[in-house]
């Protein structure tokens, strides 16, 4: 944690715009084996970083905390901002506290709505997307609201997006899919896990597959956000992620999604795989009003590696949108 204190007023008054994600991977060329991009050009400006404990702080003190009781159980979250509204959903592990940085970044400009998803044997992918269906319905105004999706999230933005159709404004979706088929192997993996004990942090191999999925993209000059990404993803109960990855087979939108006019924003970014490249194409083609912008190295935890670029991109689309007559 640094030695400099910061408090929140301090926080609030620093320029959103001009935050960053704690040191450009470009600018430090501290990526291993080299960084070919590190002779080029600063593609934006490098000020001081984000202090991730302060900020996570700010989001637990300032922001407004709400729950409610759904088909899948009930529902814990937190509101920050003012504006257009702004739902965030969540992928596979990992806490609402894992976009605080992001949101930080967009409360001048959006009321941010956060949730973490409800837990437990009881929560099928259908009483899951009812679920979320009902309470993006709740914090829909006049004016609508708008919807970011990661992952697992992408699919339920997507299906919420369709259930409730012109109400939702926008939609920006990282590593989001219109169908991903589970192998055999994949489902009868997910069947079993789902009984064991324990949370994710105790499995042998997990650690390592993050290292090799995600550190690189990670701010060098900050590891100890890499730290608190592993410590909140490692608390999600083995059982509970396998059931969630069991549930991805169940969503294909791909016969509907002709049906959504809703403007679309797809997010490409360096690091993702062939099959994640895949899935997005697919969107694209299946969507009728989407566009896709392209973040260099980021990674696919972009909301905690770059928030700053995710941001600026999000107050873009969000403003178009609202900007647009419905």
């Amino acid at each position: 944690m640094s030695s400099v204190p910061q408090t929140s007023e301090t926080l609030d008054n620093t320029r959103s715009e001009s935050e960053c994600c704690g040191g450009e991977s470009h600018c430090t060329g501290d990526l291993p084996g080299g960084n070919p991009l590190a002779a080029l050009p600063p593609r934006e400006g490098c000020p001081p970083p984000l202090q991730w404990q302060q900020v996570l702080a700010a989001f637990r003190e300032q922001s407004t905390d709400w729950h409610t009781d759904t088909p899948a159980g009930r529902i814990h979250g937190r509101v920050w901002g003012e504006g257009p509204t702004l739902v965030m959903l969540n992928g596979l592990g990992g806490s609402q506290e894992l976009f605080a940085l992001c949101v930080f970044l967009l409360k001048p400009n959006c009321r941010c709505v956060l949730l973490d998803y409800p837990m437990g044997r009881r929560v099928t992918w259908p009483r899951l997307t009812d679920s979320i269906t009902e309470v993006v319905a709740e914090f829909v105004g006049s004016e609508g609201c708008h919807l970011f999706g990661t992952s697992f999230g992408s699919a339920l933005a997507l299906e919420t997006a369709l259930r409730l159709g012109p109400r939702v404004r926008s939609l920006t979706l990282h590593a989001a899919f219109a169908h991903l088929p589970l192998t055999v192997f994949e489902r009868a993996a997910a069947g079993l896990v789902r009984w064991m004990p324990g949370r994710v942090q105790s499995l042998p191999l997990w650690r390592g597959l993050q290292e090799r999925g995600h550190r690189l993209w990670f701010p060098p000059i900050d590891p100890t956000r890499w730290l608190f990404y592993l410590d909140n993803t490692g608390q999600m109960p083995v059982a509970e992620l396998a059931r969630r990855f069991g549930m991805l087979g169940r969503f294909d939108a791909r016969s509907r999604l002709n049906q959504l006019a809703t403007p679309t924003l797809l997010l490409h970014v360096e690091g993702e795989g062939e099959a994640q490249a895949r899935c997005r194409d697919e969107l694209a083609a299946l969507l009728p009003n989407a566009r896709t912008e392209f973040l260099h190295t980021t990674g696919l935890l972009t909301f905690l590696t770059h928030p700053h670029r995710l941001a600026k991109l999000i107050r873009e689309f969000v403003c178009l949108a609202v900007t647009t007559p419905i």
